[in-house]
């Protein structure tokens, strides 16, 4: 698979605009793909910058007022889909526990459109290690039969560029640098053992590739290792829980509170105390899509 980004406009915003329900943790095995009906669209989040530590995140429809959607979301963490109605939404990522009125380290405005699946990447590529916001779309089509669809998120700053092999040195990212997301690639039904290695590091993972299915596989980074984590784009339902922005959240919000913390967050207590003592100085940026 070769390793040129796919992404989409996200246009950035002031401070101000954010809130709003509920998106869920989720990191389920692939399955054949489900994507959204009529009506709806599906979003999710990953933060994916190593020494940046565990943040809040705001969502709400445009213009409307601001409310915490997910606390202490940690590196490496990605939520689940949840639904939307098609428009414009505002997202906004502060540190855990700062005023919603404190300025954001970033804040995106992003489209979602109708029946579309998206996957808002927030890596520390921008320039000087700031903040870049790609609102990438989970392109849910069916592939060949008998076949499922893998592409790489390339969150390791450290060991970038990183390549993933299969058996038979079967090429699944070739020299991805940090923040790249590599478009999809078919590979036939199998349990796949992989190969990571990137920066003098190597790492290994597996992902059980299912006919129909798209998988996207998380690189991220331990102290002096390279770990994998295969995530499924879309549903294994045909409904993801349905965002209340318009109501608070309802049935579906997240209890006030839960932990989103990562299992990989990076750099021990001296550089999360480092990247928030910086924090201020992150300037909000987005990708601008190809």
């Amino acid at each position: 698979m070769r390793t040129t980004p796919r992404r989409r406009h996200v246009l950035l915003r002031s401070a101000g605009l954010a809130g709003a329900a509920a998106l869920l943790l989720g990191t389920a095995p692939a399955t054949a793909a489900e994507a959204p009906g009529s009506g709806v669209g599906w979003i999710r989040v990953g933060h994916l910058s190593p020494q940046v530590p565990p943040v809040d995140i705001y969502f709400a429809p445009f213009g409307k007022p601001e409310k915490v959607v997910i606390r202490k979301a940690g590196y490496g963490s990605v939520t689940g889909y949840s639904s939307v109605d098609p428009g414009a939404y505002t997202l906004s990522m502060r540190p855990v526990d700062a005023a919603p009125t404190s300025p954001p380290a970033l804040t995106a405005t992003i489209t979602v459109d109708d029946a579309h699946a998206y996957s808002l990447l927030v890596f520390a590529d921008g320039p000087d290690g700031t903040l870049n916001g790609d609102f990438v779309n989970d392109d849910l089509t069916a592939p060949a039969a008998g076949n499922g669809r893998v592409r790489v998120v390339q969150g390791s700053a450290s060991y970038a560029p990183v390549s993933v092999t299969g058996p038979g040195d079967k090429v699944v990212a070739d020299g991805a640098a940090y923040g790249i997301t590599t478009p999809y690639g078919e590979l036939p039904q199998g349990r796949w053992p992989l190969k990571l290695v990137g920066g003098g590091t190597s790492g290994s993972a597996t992902v059980d590739v299912k006919a129909g299915s798209s998988t996207t596989l998380l690189v991220t980074e331990g102290a002096d290792s390279l770990t994998a984590v295969p995530i499924a784009d879309g549903a294994a339902l045909p409904d993801a829980p349905k965002l209340g922005v318009e109501t608070g959240g309802g049935g579906t919000a997240i209890q006030p509170g839960r932990d989103f913390a990562g299992p990989w967050a990076a750099g021990g207590i001296l550089a999360a105390l480092v990247a928030l003592a910086a924090w201020p100085k992150l300037r909000r940026r987005v990708a601008r899509a190809r």
